[in-house]
């Protein structure tokens, strides 16, 4: 049975204001509350909807909460896609495009502002001190006889620390409060 059908005036009128109000919701929502309350309101006459609707209470709280239980689209939270990329670009990126892959996963730290600006700020940061300690550990073991301890630095040290910083990153995507 459709809500409006076999509904004294009273009722009739409760229901549309009803309808109004969950006219920001989903369909199925709208029609579950809607025939919902319409079988409790069915067959009552003036006196019992009167009552009954008190009961209810006003019609905006009623799709207020209907609307509140229900996940909407934008409430499910921006894509996981976008720091799998970027830790891959972090990580990947210093081995398949040399500097330039690094660089492109720092822009895309940078670029994001589904992180705080410190959380951003921290990642970048310590992509960057990784880099520079390889660095730095290449240069330093560089025509000692221990020259090969600086290569094995600069291979695995930008791959394990960019390991963790986009760990770090990816565990505060979009986390709430942070904007």
């Amino acid at each position: 049975m459709k809500p409006f059908e076999s509904q004294n005036e009273i009722a009739g009128s409760y229901l549309k204001e009803l309808q109004a109000a969950l006219r920001d919701g989903t369909p199925q929502v709208r029609d579950e509350v809607l025939n919902d309350i319409a079988d409790t309101l069915r067959g009552l006459d003036a006196d019992e909807t009167r009552v009954r609707i008190r009961e209810l209470g006003a019609p905006s709280t009623i799709a207020a909460d209907a609307m509140a239980e229900t996940p909407s689209p934008e409430g499910t939270g921006p894509s996981r896609a976008y720091p799998i990329i970027m830790s891959i670009a972090l990580i990947a990126g210093w081995y398949l495009v040399p500097v330039l892959g690094w660089v492109a996963g720092l822009i895309m730290i940078g670029a994001s502002q589904h992180w705080s600006s410190r959380v951003r700020r921290n990642g970048i940061l310590a992509s960057v001190a990784v880099i520079a300690v390889s660095t730095i550990g290449i240069f330093v073991f560089r025509g000692t006889g221990a020259w090969v301890v600086g290569v094995i630095i600069f291979a695995a040290l930008p791959l394990l620390g960019n390991i963790f910083v986009a760990d770090y990153l990816r565990r505060r995507w979009a986390l709430p409060g942070q904007h």
